[in-house]
């Protein structure tokens, strides 16, 4: 059936991880893995992709301890019940276990690059159309759209090296570089905004700003 049932505070990464040992995936996923299986689903997290559905979709089964009726098991027989369970944010009871529907596992290609605001706007039913998955990240305070695009591996021709040109440090390196120099551009606009008294002393507020503190923000990656 390629179904996969865990506990709803497993969290995404590690069914993942333990689905790729018999060659299988979940549907769709979010930008990030940390979420716990109940909340991903009943959040109603939809990923990226035009042709892909929420992952709230790929429920086959959920398990739910209530106030009024204990412990339920809601399927699709139970019609809308089921469907309003899924993306219930926890009103109908707390989830305790969910079963998925699985994919086969597979390779997908990332490519990120830049686009303005602009360029953004007018390409995005194009770049909907051609990729599976795609997703905008607009850096505050510029022009600049960060796209991130994936397609199966196997729709590319010829042969795929999937050697990393740099490591993950030099690849974030940048983006890493850019939220430093916005935080301490809004760290001194709040300053300002600071009403000041004569005991007040003039401290840099990004005096102890580094990347390394910056750990945990970012780009969701």
């Amino acid at each position: 059936e390629k179904t996969v049932t865990v506990q709803a505070g497993a969290r995404v990464s590690q069914v993942v991880d333990a689905l790729a040992e018999h060659g299988l995936t979940l549907p769709n996923l979010a930008s990030i893995a940390e979420q716990q299986m109940g909340g991903f689903v009943q959040v109603g997290a939809h990923g990226t992709g035009r042709c892909i559905a929420p992952v709230d979709t790929y429920v086959t089964k959920l398990k739910l301890v209530t106030p009024g009726r204990g412990t339920v098991t809601l399927t699709p027989e139970d019609g809308e019940l089921f469907h309003l369970a899924k993306v219930g944010l926890g009103c109908l009871g707390v989830v305790v276990e969910v079963t998925m529907q699985c994919i086969p596992a597979h390779k997908l290609v990332e490519h990120t690059f830049v686009l303005s605001y602009q360029e953004a706007r007018e390409q995005c039913n194009q770049l909907l159309e051609k990729h599976k998955h795609m997703r905008y990240m607009w850096i505050p305070y510029t022009d600049t759209v960060v796209v991130v695009t994936n397609d199966p591996e196997d729709s590319f021709d010829g042969d795929m090296n999937d050697t990393p040109k740099m490591s993950e440090d030099e690849r974030f390196q940048p983006l890493r570089e850019l939220l430093l120099e916005l935080t301490k551009e809004q760290l001194e606009r709040e300053a300002l905004m600071v009403m000041k008294t004569e005991d007040d002393k003039e401290e840099d507020p990004t005096a102890e700003l580094t990347i390394e503190s910056l750990e945990g923000m970012g780009f969701g990656e």
